[in-house]
């Protein structure tokens, strides 16, 4: 082989070797942040969601008090060997009931709730369920939580007082939002959030554009949703209801008007998965 052939078949060597090396470097990367997946599970009019990236795993509300066996068991079933965070958003019983179960059944890292008192029996079995936990805060200014390759922010009402004071349930409005930052992919859990508390996030010096929204309120339609679509600009929307509870006709008037894809839980679970440049939704 004349020295041409060589250095031909040389550089032909160095480059398959590079090509190689781009594609284990490109799996290693991909195995290293994984995908991350968002179950929300059909527990009826009910919040149940559970997070997962890069063996982290994060639960947003629990459903009812009958759902937590169901919650642990899906937990498991999606290979959670703990929960690393456990965000109750409010005290309501569709969001706050399964969480005793949940944590005397598995491992919780950490928990955030609002700072507020509620009212409910399953608040109460939440917090006896609590007792000796080395990190429980209640959220009363804006916290980071970060997990794995996933940014969380938690954002309590701005002026609780605002909405406490009130002759109407408070419990809604005092709800956290999270807002989860994968790759270039934006995701919102909005709680139960309505009327006043919506105003008060609209007034914030915070941009509420998100690429995939849980909608708040299991799809009740009042007016200061269209603002909040307005501000949230979501091309994808997950409604936890039920065929009992369906989502308003409104509100789902008012999303296709806005052009976002809509799915619910009413019927089986929702699983949304993003590798941070893109998102799916399936039904499952």
């Amino acid at each position: 082989m004349d020295s041409k052939k060589r250095r031909l078949a040389c550089l032909a060597l160095i480059l398959a070797l590079l090509a190689f090396r781009g594609l284990v470097r490109g799996a290693w990367h991909a195995q290293e942040n994984g995908q991350l997946t968002i179950t929300a599970l059909p527990v009826g009019k009910a919040d149940a969601l559970i997070v997962q990236q890069g063996g982290r795993t994060v639960v947003i509300d629990t459903g009812e008090e009958d759902d937590g066996a169901y919650l642990v068991k899906e937990l498991k079933s999606r290979g959670a060997a703990k929960v690393d965070l456990l965000l109750i958003t409010h005290f309501d019983k569709d969001h706050v009931g399964g969480a005793a179960c949940l944590v005397e059944h598995m491992e919780v890292s950490s928990v955030m709730m609002p700072d507020y008192e509620g009212s409910r029996p399953e608040y109460r079995a939440f917090l006896e369920s609590l007792k000796g936990h080395p990190d429980v805060r209640r959220v009363a200014a804006p916290e980071q939580f970060f997990a794995e390759n996933m940014t969380f922010m938690i954002y309590p009402a701005e002026n609780p007082g605002e909405i406490m004071d009130t002759d109407e349930e408070y419990d809604n409005g005092m709800s956290l939002v999270a807002s989860l930052t994968y790759g270039a992919e934006k995701f919102l859990f909005a709680g139960d959030v309505e009327g006043v508390r919506i105003d008060q996030m609209l007034s914030e010096d915070i941009d509420w554009r998100h690429d995939w929204l849980k909608l708040p309120h299991h799809g009740k339609y009042e007016d200061a949703l269209t603002d909040f679509l307005d501000a949230v600009d979501p091309d994808m929307t997950v409604i936890c209801c039920s065929e009992k509870n369906p989502a308003e006709k409104k509100t789902l008037k008012l999303l296709e008007e806005k052009q976002t894809e809509v799915w619910d839980t009413s019927r089986k679970t929702v699983v949304t998965r993003s590798d941070g440049e893109r998102i799916t939704v399936s039904m499952e």
